[in-house]
């Protein structure tokens, strides 16, 4: 990764090994603090269409892609930015697998050697305020994963779906560019520290397979990942 200076609006850029040939990155970022020329100070290129979306969401994007490229450069040795797909989705260089994250301030990348990793899935949730939680659950969760909320306090119960939407989020990352089949909230389940799919989605990722997920927790909100191996 070239050593460069970070503009204002980026802050903090630290990068952790997550397991062989696996490697996290991770940013802050301040919308209040974005300049024109963020990009030009990164090196990071600003793909067509962008140039004329809002300031947070150029920023969002130029958040990850820092990431992406200082983790890409530990993990693969490669110095590349993932471009961006017509579906909007990140397109990682050749020999590398990863995923992107942002929200409300922070931005992380997680990339890692495809010889050693098929797939990755990342995602960071603040946490749902207990009323909008409330609102979400019936449409995040499943009846089965429902059925374990009872007897659970607001805030707790608010956790807990901040907790099922992020492993989501992750597991879409990381099948999405396996099987290029979109697929939501009700077609998988968290069961204890896997999520377990219930609806096909390639011959290779049938109802039933699961993959384990880890998750971080702060005071916050969380950081949610899987990993598939090659």
């Amino acid at each position: 990764m070239p050593d460069i200076a970070l503009p204002p609006c980026l802050h903090d850029l630290e990068t952790l090994a997550r397991g062989p040939g696996l490697v996290l990155a991770r940013c802050g970022y301040r919308p209040e603090a974005f300049a024109g020329d963020a990009f030009a100070r990164t090196g990071i290129p600003l793909p067509p269409g962008l140039e004329r979306a809002v300031a947070k969401r150029r920023l969002e994007y130029l958040a990850g892609r820092v990431c992406a490229r200082a983790a890409l450069g530990l993990a693969t040795g490669l110095d590349a930015v993932p471009a961006i797909g017509d579906d909007r989705a990140p397109r990682w260089p050749a020999g590398a697998v990863g995923a992107i994250t942002h929200s409300h301030g922070e931005a992380a990348a997680l990339t890692g050697d495809a010889r050693q990793w098929r797939g990755l899935g990342l995602d960071r949730e603040r946490w749902l305020a207990p009323a909008r939680a409330a609102r979400l659950r019936d449409e995040l969760l499943t009846p089965a994963e429902r059925d374990t909320l009872t007897g659970l306090s607001e805030d707790a119960l608010a956790r807990r779906v901040t907790l099922t939407f992020s492993v989501k989020e992750s597991l879409f990352k990381a099948l999405y560019p396996l099987t290029g089949r979109r697929f939501y909230f009700q077609d998988a389940a968290l069961e204890g520290d896997r999520i377990r799919l219930l609806t096909d989605l390639s011959p290779d990722w049938r109802a039933g397979h699961g993959l384990r997920f880890d998750v971080e927790e702060d005071a916050t909100g969380l950081l949610s990942w899987i990993l598939v191996p090659a």
